[in-house]
Protein backbone atom coordinates (compact mmCIF):
# COMPACT_ATOMS: atom_id res chain seq x y z
CA UNK A 1 0.00 0.00 0.00
CA UNK A 2 1.35 3.41 -0.81
CA UNK A 3 1.15 6.54 1.35
CA UNK A 4 -2.50 6.98 0.40
CA UNK A 5 -3.38 3.43 1.43
CA UNK A 6 -3.68 1.89 -2.04
CA UNK A 7 -3.11 -1.87 -2.34
CA UNK A 8 -0.55 -3.21 -4.77
CA UNK A 9 -0.53 -6.45 -6.71
CA UNK A 10 0.92 -9.67 -5.25
CA UNK A 11 4.69 -9.54 -5.08
CA UNK A 12 4.65 -5.87 -4.12
CA UNK A 13 5.33 -5.38 -0.43
CA UNK A 14 2.56 -3.58 1.46
CA UNK A 15 3.07 -2.17 4.93
CA UNK A 16 0.58 -0.32 7.14
CA UNK A 17 0.99 3.41 7.48
CA UNK A 18 2.51 4.68 10.73
CA UNK A 19 -0.52 6.91 11.30
CA UNK A 20 -4.18 6.23 12.03
CA UNK A 21 -5.97 5.63 8.73
CA UNK A 22 -9.63 6.64 8.31
CA UNK A 23 -11.39 4.00 6.23
CA UNK A 24 -14.90 3.21 5.00
CA UNK A 25 -16.39 -0.15 4.01
CA UNK A 26 -19.73 -1.31 2.61
CA UNK A 27 -21.55 -4.19 4.25
CA UNK A 28 -23.41 -5.81 1.34
CA UNK A 29 -25.50 -8.83 2.28
CA UNK A 30 -27.67 -11.13 0.22
CA UNK A 31 -29.56 -13.70 2.24
CA UNK A 32 -26.78 -15.14 4.45
CA UNK A 33 -23.92 -14.12 2.15
CA UNK A 34 -21.51 -11.21 2.44
CA UNK A 35 -19.68 -9.57 -0.49
CA UNK A 36 -15.96 -9.50 0.34
CA UNK A 37 -12.61 -8.90 -1.36
CA UNK A 38 -9.56 -11.09 -0.89
CA UNK A 39 -6.77 -9.97 1.45
CA UNK A 40 -3.36 -11.34 0.40
CA UNK A 41 -0.08 -11.73 2.26
CA UNK A 42 3.33 -10.73 0.85
CA UNK A 43 3.55 -13.99 -1.09
CA UNK A 44 0.19 -13.39 -2.78
CA UNK A 45 -1.52 -16.11 -0.70
CA UNK A 46 -5.02 -15.68 0.69
CA UNK A 47 -4.93 -14.33 4.24
CA UNK A 48 -8.65 -13.59 4.60
CA UNK A 49 -11.48 -11.40 3.32
CA UNK A 50 -12.67 -7.82 3.84
CA UNK A 51 -15.75 -5.91 2.63
CA UNK A 52 -15.20 -3.48 -0.24
CA UNK A 53 -14.19 0.07 0.53
CA UNK A 54 -11.10 2.16 1.03
CA UNK A 55 -9.58 5.29 2.47
CA UNK A 56 -11.40 8.49 3.31
CA UNK A 57 -9.66 11.52 1.82
CA UNK A 58 -9.18 14.71 3.85
CA UNK A 59 -12.39 16.79 3.69
CA UNK A 60 -14.44 13.90 2.25
CA UNK A 61 -17.46 12.47 4.06
CA UNK A 62 -17.57 8.75 4.79
CA UNK A 63 -20.67 8.35 2.59
CA UNK A 64 -19.03 10.11 -0.35
CA UNK A 65 -15.82 8.09 0.08
CA UNK A 66 -17.76 4.81 0.04
CA UNK A 67 -19.75 5.78 -3.05
CA UNK A 68 -16.51 6.81 -4.79
CA UNK A 69 -14.67 3.61 -3.82
CA UNK A 70 -17.51 1.30 -4.92
CA UNK A 71 -17.89 3.21 -8.20
CA UNK A 72 -14.13 2.88 -8.85
CA UNK A 73 -14.05 -0.82 -7.92
CA UNK A 74 -17.33 -2.09 -9.38
CA UNK A 75 -18.42 0.63 -11.77
CA UNK A 76 -21.85 0.93 -10.17
CA UNK A 77 -23.68 3.08 -7.68
CA UNK A 78 -24.88 2.15 -4.22
CA UNK A 79 -27.66 3.05 -1.83
CA UNK A 80 -26.58 3.43 1.79
CA UNK A 81 -29.34 1.64 3.66
CA UNK A 82 -28.65 2.56 7.28
CA UNK A 83 -26.45 4.25 9.81
CA UNK A 84 -22.79 3.27 10.02
CA UNK A 85 -21.17 1.57 12.93
CA UNK A 86 -17.62 2.38 13.86
CA UNK A 87 -14.89 -0.13 14.57
CA UNK A 88 -11.26 0.28 15.43
CA UNK A 89 -8.70 -2.07 13.93
CA UNK A 90 -5.22 -2.29 15.42
CA UNK A 91 -3.35 -5.09 13.69
CA UNK A 92 0.05 -6.57 12.82
CA UNK A 93 1.09 -7.29 9.25
CA UNK A 94 4.50 -8.93 8.79
CA UNK A 95 5.78 -7.34 12.01
CA UNK A 96 4.40 -3.85 11.32
CA UNK A 97 1.53 -2.33 13.30
CA UNK A 98 -1.43 -0.75 11.52
CA UNK A 99 -4.25 1.31 13.01
CA UNK A 100 -7.56 2.05 11.28
CA UNK A 101 -10.79 3.72 12.32
CA UNK A 102 -13.49 2.25 10.10
CA UNK A 103 -16.99 3.44 9.22
CA UNK A 104 -19.02 0.40 8.12
CA UNK A 105 -22.22 1.27 6.23
CA UNK A 106 -24.92 -1.22 5.20
CA UNK A 107 -25.36 -0.90 1.43
CA UNK A 108 -27.42 -2.11 -1.53
CA UNK A 109 -26.10 -2.06 -5.10
CA UNK A 110 -27.91 -0.13 -7.84
CA UNK A 111 -26.87 -2.80 -10.37
CA UNK A 112 -28.81 -6.07 -9.79
CA UNK A 113 -26.16 -7.99 -11.77
CA UNK A 114 -23.78 -7.68 -8.79
CA UNK A 115 -26.08 -10.03 -6.84
CA UNK A 116 -25.96 -12.68 -9.59
CA UNK A 117 -22.17 -13.00 -9.82
CA UNK A 118 -20.71 -15.50 -7.33
CA UNK A 119 -17.04 -14.57 -7.92
CA UNK A 120 -15.45 -11.85 -10.06
CA UNK A 121 -12.36 -9.66 -10.29
CA UNK A 122 -11.98 -5.95 -9.68
CA UNK A 123 -9.16 -3.63 -10.64
CA UNK A 124 -7.89 -1.24 -7.97
CA UNK A 125 -6.96 2.33 -8.91
CA UNK A 126 -3.24 1.40 -9.08
CA UNK A 127 -3.87 -1.53 -11.40
CA UNK A 128 -3.83 -4.48 -8.99
CA UNK A 129 -6.45 -7.18 -9.53
CA UNK A 130 -8.39 -8.75 -6.65
CA UNK A 131 -11.04 -11.46 -6.41
CA UNK A 132 -14.41 -10.54 -4.91
CA UNK A 133 -16.88 -13.19 -3.76
CA UNK A 134 -20.24 -13.64 -2.12
CA UNK A 135 -19.32 -15.87 0.84
CA UNK A 136 -21.77 -17.53 3.22
CA UNK A 137 -21.47 -15.87 6.63
CA UNK A 138 -21.52 -19.31 8.28
CA UNK A 139 -18.06 -19.93 6.79
CA UNK A 140 -16.78 -16.92 8.76
CA UNK A 141 -18.69 -17.93 11.89
CA UNK A 142 -17.22 -21.45 11.76
CA UNK A 143 -13.66 -20.19 11.23
CA UNK A 144 -13.42 -21.80 7.78
CA UNK A 145 -12.76 -18.29 6.38
CA UNK A 146 -11.30 -15.20 8.11
CA UNK A 147 -13.07 -11.82 7.97
CA UNK A 148 -11.12 -8.60 8.49
CA UNK A 149 -11.21 -6.57 10.58
CA UNK A 150 -11.91 -8.94 13.50
CA UNK A 151 -14.02 -6.31 15.31
CA UNK A 152 -16.28 -6.23 12.26
CA UNK A 153 -16.86 -9.95 12.56
CA UNK A 154 -18.35 -9.49 16.01
CA UNK A 155 -20.75 -6.82 14.73
CA UNK A 156 -22.14 -8.47 11.60
CA UNK A 157 -21.64 -12.19 11.98
CA UNK A 158 -23.53 -12.51 15.25
CA UNK A 159 -26.60 -10.93 13.65
CA UNK A 160 -28.46 -13.65 11.80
Amino acid sequence: MDEKGNKHSPGTIWRPLDTIRPKVIGIAKQEDRLLVCEVLNDQGELKGWCPLGGGIEFGESGEHALKREISEELGCGIHISGEPFVCENIFEHHGFTGHEIILAFPIRFDDPEIYVKKRFQICESRGSMHWVEWIEMERFRSGEEILFPPTLSKQILLKK
